[in-house]
């Protein structure tokens, strides 16, 4: 049977962007959906995009550094004294405070990767490695012999988490494909960075295995998605602003992290809600 395969990853609490891309998957007549990771954060999607994610019902839904680094907030494990750990923290306290906890939960459960066979073609399905979710070394000018790494023992690897639509061969000619970030697209090419559409890729395999690749850029409403961030109260809102209109983070920005810390007393937030008796 044909199958046409929408693959997304990296929405980073982008209801908007993720509801457009769906919507694009729906009207191209998309069979089956693969989720490559990094749901939530740092925008304001909770309920409604694990709701949106459930409903299409995907055969392959895999967790990403991001959810891994939530994880780790929730059992106290990533502790440092940075502020990008002030930040990611009391995002984190946002996500909780608005998410079901059995969503949540469900989430920690999933894979960081996976494998599956479609009409004879071995897909072989990460987030970044198959064996770890976070790194830079598959970052399209990296090493040829990460990717080969990656290709291992599959056909065609895909791959999320570096944000970048790419598609190039192992060197033993196997496939390797990532379908860019849905919530955050990124390009160190600055013309290229300025296109801020939602991307993700559609697979057609047909019934003699042999596969069509249709890279996607959908246009959404970024206003709307800053409206409703601020509808929502989301914490670093002026941060979220500056990332939705122009595609850069403040992720890793010390001094201007340390600046919002201060002023919103983010750190307290933090501490109340994680020991909320010594605060009594």
């Amino acid at each position: 049977m044909l199958r046409k395969i929408a693959v997304f990853s990296d929405v980073h609490g982008n209801i908007t962007a993720l509801n457009a891309v769906l919507e694009d998957a729906k009207r191209n007549g998309a069979t089956d959906y693969w989720l490559l990771g990094d749901l939530f954060l740092p925008g304001p999607g909770a309920n409604e995009i694990y709701e949106a994610i459930n409903n299409v019902n995907p055969s392959v839904w895999l967790q990403g550094n991001w959810e891994q680094e939530i994880n780790g907030v929730v059992k106290g494990e990533n502790v440092r004294n940075d502020q990008s750990n002030v930040y990611f923290a009391r995002l984190t306290v946002y996500l909780i405070s608005n998410l079901k906890q059995s969503y949540l939960q469900e989430l920690f459960k999933r894979p960081i990767s996976t494998k599956i066979v479609v009409n004879g073609l071995d897909f072989g399905l990460s987030h970044n490695q198959a064996d770890r979710s976070t790194g830079h070394d598959l970052f399209p000018a990296e090493n040829q012999s990460n990717f080969d790494h990656l290709a291992k023992d599959h056909d065609v690897v895909l791959y999320g988490h570096t944000h970048q639509q790419v598609m190039r061969t192992s060197s033993e000619g196997q496939l390797i494909i990532n379908p860019g970030a849905i919530g955050q697209p990124y390009s160190p090419y600055p013309k290229f960075m300025s296109d801020q559409r939602a991307c993700y890729t559609i697979l057609t395999v047909d019934d003699g295995g042999n596969l069509s690749v249709d890279f996607r850029k959908v246009s959404y409403d970024i206003s709307e998605e800053i409206k409703l961030a601020k509808s929502k109260q989301l914490p670093y809102i002026e941060l979220y602003k500056h990332l939705r209109e122009t595609g850069y983070t403040s992720t890793h920005d010390e001094e201007l992290l340390d600046k919002y810390n201060k002023k919103f007393n983010y750190q307290k937030d933090i501490n109340d809600f994680f020991n909320p008796k010594s605060n009594d």
